[in-house]
């Protein structure tokens, strides 16, 4: 059964809201907003909890509507209040953040054969990217390290796509990723600018690799570069140009350890 909400003044409109533009909102009550048929399905699919589903009137229900707790009906004027993208079709909904208690994070250390680390990452366009990429190349899980960004903000959700729901991300502090990746025996690679760096051409990937980059301006913090950690160098040619965006870095170094797994 669904209720009808006509006003934009009403409380649970402006719930969504907030939960739309506030990081603060959705940490504290742990949701995030999906839009559209095809990802609020995805999310559903991968086990996401649903809460809320908003849906302009007339539409029709697909089969998964049953799933949520509550089902708003709105017309186009509060729709294009609750929607943060133009052109979302038809749906909003809400679930739960999804969270990953210590054991299930010791399990996604102990079975990966490849992680994706970002430390402190801040642009959503290129978390989206990273997290499709990783997708994209079979990498386990994407790590999170002291990040400030919100990864299941609106921007970052709309740039991964739907990445966001096949794989695990984690948030972790970098004290706690390199005492997993201690405990666990990974071979890791990091990426800094220096004359003693190995070209990724001729890194030979172990069975446990993790990947780290930095963020965008700055690249990794000292956390990462005063350890014994391999450090690599993407080859570059041109004369003006010092580095790569970090989403495309990411891309090159995936691509080449599913290239060269299994040599």
């Amino acid at each position: 059964m669904s209720l009808l909400i006509s006003s934009t003044s009403n409380p649970k409109v402006k719930e969504i809201v907030q939960l739309l533009t506030k990081a603060r909102s959705r940490k504290q009550n742990g949701l995030c907003v999906v839009e559209g048929a095809r990802e609020i399905e995805r999310a559903v699919a991968a086990n996401w909890v649903p809460r809320d589903l908003w849906s302009i009137q007339g539409v029709e229900y697909p089969a998964w509507v049953s799933e949520f707790r509550n089902h708003f009906e709105v017309n186009q004027l509060v729709f294009d209040k609750i929607a943060y993208r133009s052109g979302t079709e038809a749906f909003v909904a809400t679930f739960e953040t999804p969270e990953y208690s210590s054991n299930h994070i010791d399990e996604v250390f102990q079975k990966a054969k490849c992680l994706l680390i970002v430390e402190g990452i801040e642009k959503p366009g290129n978390a989206g990217a990273l997290l499709r990429t990783a997708v994209a190349a079979g990498v386990d899980a994407v790590v999170v390290a002291d990040g400030a960004l919100d990864i299941y903000g609106p921007n970052v959700m709309r740039n991964a796509t739907g990445a966001v729901f096949e794989l695990p991300v984690l948030s972790m502090t970098n004290q706690a990723v390199q005492d997993q990746l201690a405990k666990n025996a990974f071979q890791t690679y990091i990426t800094h600018m220096h004359s003693n760096a190995t070209n990724l051409f001729d890194v030979q990937w172990g069975d446990k690799c993790a990947i780290v980059l930095g963020e965008e301006a700055r690249g990794l913090s000292s956390q990462w570069l005063d350890k014994e950690y391999t450090n690599t160098v993407i080859p570059m040619e041109g004369t003006n140009i010092d580095s790569l965006n970090v989403s495309v870095a990411a891309a090159v170094m995936m691509y080449h350890w599913k290239a060269n797994r299994s040599v």
